[in-house]
C-alpha cells in the first residue's frame, strides 16, 4: 500500500514536471519564432495565458494519475438517486419556461429600445427581428436550411457552417414552413433537454444537489443568450452532455454516436473523442488490474471511437461533394474571415492590442467584445484551475483540448459563446458554490451579466 502511494506521488510529480517542461519549450519556441515582430511587453499576455493553462493541468494531475491507474470511475452504478428522472423532467420544464421568458424579454427589450424596429411593432415581429442579429451566423444557418450549400456566388462561403442544425430545420420546415420558427422550436427543445441532461450527467461528477444548480447555471452564463437565437449552441450542448453521460455509463457506442452528432453540429464536437478515448483506456486498465476480461469492452470502445469521427467525416465529404476539396472550408475561413489556427496563448496578445486601439474611439466594441473576451479567456482558466482537483480527469482533459482549439484562432470574436457551451466549465462554476451564500452570490453575478450581455446584443454591439 505504501509502495503504491509512493509510486502515485512519483507519477504525479513526473506528470507535473513534464507539463512545465512542455510549456517552457513551447513558449521558448514561440518567443524565438516571433522575436523580430514582438518585444518583451508583447510576450507578457502569451506567457500569462500559458502559465494559467499549465496550472489547470498541474492541478488536475492527481486525478489524471488516479484515472489512469483505474481508481477513478464516475458512474451511476454505485449510487443512483431515486426520482432523478422526475427531477430531470421538472428541470426540463423549468428550463423551457426560462427559455421562453428570456426570449420574450429580448424581444420586448429590442422593441423598447426603438433603434432598429418601431415601438409599435407586434411582439412576434419584434421576437423574430430581435434574435436575428445580421452580423452573426444565424441567417447563414437558415439560408443553408432553405438552399443547401452552393458552388458559386457569395453563398459558396457558407460551407464553413456545419450541417446538423440546417438539416433539422429543413426537416421541420416540411411541417412548419418557416425556417426561423423551425429553428426556434428545435432550439427550445434542445435547450430544455440540455439543461435536464446537464443535471443527470453531472450527478456522479459533482453530486445531485450541485447538479441541479449547474442545470440553471448553464442557461444563465452570458454566452447562453445565443440559445434564443437560431444558432447551434443548444444542439451542441445537448449532444456534448449526452456524450459525457454515456461515457460515464461506459456505453462507448452510444457515446460515439452523440460525439458524431456534436461533430456534425460544430467543428469542436469531434474533440469529445478525446475524453471518450481517455475514459475507455482507464476502464480497460481497471479491468486488467481486476483480472477481468477486456475483449468486449475493447471492441465496443474501438467501435465507439470509429463512430465518433463520422460526423466530422460526413462534413468533409460534403465539402468534397460540393467543392471538390474536403478541406475547402479552411480556404474560405481564411480568405473571407481571416481565420486560421494559431497558438491559443497568442490570442490574448492580439485581443489586448485591439482593445487598446478601440479606446477611446470605440468604447462600445471595447465593452461588448474585447473586454469580455479577455475576461472569458483568463476567467475560465482561473475557474477551472480552482475546480480541477474536484472534477473528473476526463472533464479537465476535454476542457483543455476544447480551450486550446476554440481560443487558438487568428480572428476570435466568440470566445464567450464558445466557452459558455463547455460542460466542464459549467461544472467548475457550480463548484464555486460551496455554501448557500456563495451560491446566491454566483447567481447574483450571473443574472446581471446575462442581462447586460443581452442588452448589448439587442443594441447590436460586438456580441458574436
Amino acid at each position: 500500500m505504501e509502495t503504491a502511494a509512493k509510486g502515485r506521488k512519483t507519477a504525479i510529480l513526473v506528470l507535473r514536471l513534464a507539463a512545465l517542461a512542455a510549456a517552457a519549450g513551447v513558449f521558448t519556441a514561440y518567443a524565438f519564432k516571433n522575436a523580430a515582430g514582438l518585444d518583451a511587453a508583447d510576450l507578457a499576455m502569451p506567457l500569462a495565458a500559458l502559465i494559467c493553462f499549465t496550472f489547470v493541468f498541474i492541478a488536475a494531475a492527481p486525478n489524471i494519475v488516479r484515472a489512469v491507474t483505474g481508481e477513478e470511475r464516475p458512474s451511476f452504478a454505485e449510487e443512483e438517486p431515486k426520482g432523478r428522472w422526475g427531477t430531470f423532467a421538472l428541470i426540463c420544464l423549468c428550463a423551457l419556461a426560462l427559455h421562453v421568458v428570456t426570449g420574450l424579454a429580448g424581444a420586448f427589450l429590442y422593441r423598447g429600445l426603438g433603434d432598429f424596429i418601431s415601438r409599435d411593432a407586434d411582439i412576434v415581429s419584434a421576437w423574430r427581428a430581435s434574435w436575428m442579429k445580421l452580423n452573426t451566423d444565424a441567417g447563414h444557418y437558415l439560408n443553408i436550411a432553405e438552399n443547401w450549400y452552393v458552388k458559386e456566388g457569395n453563398d459558396r462561403l457558407l460551407i464553413v457552417f456545419l450541417p446538423m442544425f440546417p438539416v433539422l430545420i429543413r426537416g421541420l420546415n416540411s411541417i412548419v414552413h418557416d425556417s426561423f420558427i423551425s429553428a426556434q422550436i428545435i432550439n427550445a427543445a434542445a435547450t430544455a433537454l440540455a439543461s435536464g441532461m446537464t443535471y443527470i450527467t453531472l450527478i456522479p461528477a459533482i453530486g445531485e444537489k450541485r447538479s441541479k444548480a449547474a442545470a440553471f447555471i448553464a442557461l444563465l452564463l452570458p454566452g447562453a443568450i445565443f440559445m434564443n437565437s437560431p444558432m447551434t449552441e443548444p444542439l451542441f450542448m445537448l449532444f456534448s452532455v449526452c456524450a459525457f453521460f454515456f461515457m460515464q455509463k461506459r456505453r462507448w457506442i452510444a457515446a460515439g454516436i452523440f460525439t458524431a452528432f456534436a461533430g456534425f453540429t460544430r467543428s469542436l464536437g469531434v474533440l469529445l473523442a478525446v475524453p471518450l478515448a481517455f475514459m475507455g483506456l482507464c476502464e480497460l486498465i481497471r479491468l486488467i488490474r481486476a483480472k477481468q476480461g477486456v475483449r468486449g469492452t475493447l471492441i465496443r470502445l474501438v467501435t465507439g471511437l470509429v463512430i465518433s469521427v463520422l460526423g466530422t467525416l460526413a462534413y468533409l465529404a460534403i465539402n468534397y461533394q460540393i467543392h471538390g476539396e474536403a478541406l475547402k472550408f479552411f480556404e474560405f475561413q481564411w480568405s473571407n474571415w481571416h481565420q486560421k489556427a494559431c497558438p491559443f496563448f497568442d490570442t490574448p496578445r492580439y485581443i489586448l492590442d485591439r482593445a487598446i486601439q478601440s479606446v477611446p474611439v470605440n468604447m462600445g466594441t471595447f465593452c461588448s467584445l474585447w473586454l469580455p473576451e479577455l475576461i472569458a479567456i483568463f476567467g475560465s482558466l482561473a475557474i477551472m484551475g480552482a475546480a480541477a482537483k474536484r472534477l473528473p480527469a476526463a472533464y479537465v482533459i476535454y476542457f483543455l483540448c476544447y480551450y486550446a482549439v476554440a481560443i487558438g484562432c487568428t480572428w476570435l470574436l466568440s470566445a464567450v459563446r464558445y466557452l459558455c457551451a463547455a460542460l466542464p466549465l459549467i461544472a467548475a462554476v457550480e463548484l464555486q458554490c460551496s455554501k448557500p451564500r456563495r451560491t446566491a452570490v454566483v447567481f447574483a453575478v450571473l443574472i446581471p451579466l446575462y442581462a447586460a450581455y443581452m442588452l448589448m446584443y439587442m443594441e447590436r454591439l460586438g456580441i458574436y
